[in-house]
């Protein structure tokens, strides 16, 4: 536990750079320098991550992995509201932010965390956020399901995607624990089993190895794609959906769902002329393959068969990506941009285009910024062009 001392040193100190604060805390007796530094820059990356917890001045911060591998707080609390029941396992609990969440939807969580110094530090945490429904264990959780006859609403697990080298892993056969592995004995203590995977996962090939998913949510905040969850359930599903979210600011959620068979089997049209609107889906909806069903549901063409981008002549509100004003097709050429764009300040992004965007940035000698933004790709007849586009807010 932190003394008095060192806590009150760490709010004051809590703005400075932590690799500076040890010899500033050395002029203080009772101040340990190396826990401030290190809980001084667990506050600071706690504050946008995990507000709830930072807000509490009280709560103890374990070591950078744990903090940097749990789930945001608006992840968790997103992610508590998909399964429901009166019991909930956690069997890889960590730093417990997901339980914190679960325990507000859940009669009783039980944690599970394999790390002794963890377990200790979260369960004060737990005390400290006044969740009291939680159970805290520490050592092998499958070791402990197998010996106990205690059965559950939910499993949960969050498997260590990291090996002994510290190389990150992706597919779920190679993450510790091993679902495949240990499928039987979690549907022999629950009937919902809810696996949190890697961000890279390959969701069509995992849905192979585990027939039993009925539902996975690929889960964005603020844009940037964070987790998969797969939910997997006794009886083999006949057809998954698929939903994808964006989680925006502190309310705001983006889900666009669809069910996989009417993925696949769904054609698409393509565009044969340039429309006023184009569309770019979010990045959950380029995660989760959601191709063909956002051009369907919102009666929309798309620009190339793989260039992922969406056109209308009416003004789509509520599509769930960016949306544009198409202004002008050119050439990626120098002499066209400098026409168009005198400053040469614009926005690049690129799909299905033969060059990257730096590649590009460099030939065409663009700088970053400004309220232009365009738009390298491929559209019909395989014509490679520039979209200069007005962003619609």
């Amino acid at each position: 536990m932190i003394n008095q001392e060192t806590k009150k040193f760490i709010l004051d100190n809590e703005k400075e750079n932590p690799s500076l604060v040890v010899l500033k805390a050395a002029k203080f007796a009772n101040v340990d320098g190396k826990v401030a530094a290190q809980q001084i820059g667990a506050r600071q990356k706690a504050k946008k991550k995990l507000p709830s917890w930072y807000e509490n001045t009280n709560i103890e911060y374990p070591s950078k992995v744990p903090l940097e591998q749990c789930s945001s707080e608006r992840a968790a609390n997103f992610k508590s509201k998909i399964v429901k029941g009166n019991s909930l396992i956690d069997l890889t609990g960590g730093m417990g932010v997901d339980d914190w969440a679960f325990s507000k939807h859940f009669s009783k969580v039980t944690y599970f965390e394999r790390q002794k110094d963890l377990s200790e530090i979260t369960k004060r945490n737990f005390t400290t956020l006044n969740q009291l429904n939680i159970d805290v264990k520490s050592g092998d959780s499958l070791e402990w399901l197998q010996e106990n006859s205690n059965n559950f609403d939910v499993i949960y697990l969050d498997p260590a995607r990291r090996d002994k080298e510290n190389r990150k892993l992706v597919r779920v056969e190679d993450c510790e624990p091993n679902v495949l592995e240990f499928k039987d004995l979690l549907f022999h203590r629950a009937d919902k089993v809810l696996v949190k995977l890697s961000p890279m996962i390959d969701i069509k090939s995992t849905l192979r190895s585990l027939p039993e998913v009925s539902n996975v949510w690929v889960v964005s905040v603020d844009g940037e794609c964070k987790e998969v969850l797969f939910l997997l359930e006794k009886q083999e599903s006949t057809d998954v959906k698929i939903h994808t979210v964006d989680l925006k600011g502190e309310k705001k959620e983006i889900v666009f769902s669809f069910n996989l068979k009417e993925e696949e089997q769904n054609g698409v049209e393509l565009a044969s002329e340039l429309h006023q609107y184009l569309y770019e889906p979010n990045a959950s909806v380029m995660k989760g393959g959601a191709f063909k069903s956002i051009s369907n549901r919102f009666g929309l063409k798309k620009l190339h068969i793989n260039s992922h981008l969406y056109i209308s002549d009416v003004l789509i509100e509520d599509f769930p990506g960016r949306k544009f004003e198409v202004t002008k097709q050119i050439q990626a050429q120098k002499k066209s941009i400098k026409k168009e764009i005198p400053n040469l300040k614009a926005n690049l992004s690129v799909r299905n285009f033969p060059q990257t965007v730096d590649q590009l940035r460099n030939k065409l000698k663009l700088k970053e910024g400004g309220e232009i933004y365009l738009f390298a790709t491929t559209i019909m007849k395989e014509e490679k062009v520039l979209l200069v586009c007005k962003r619609i807010n």
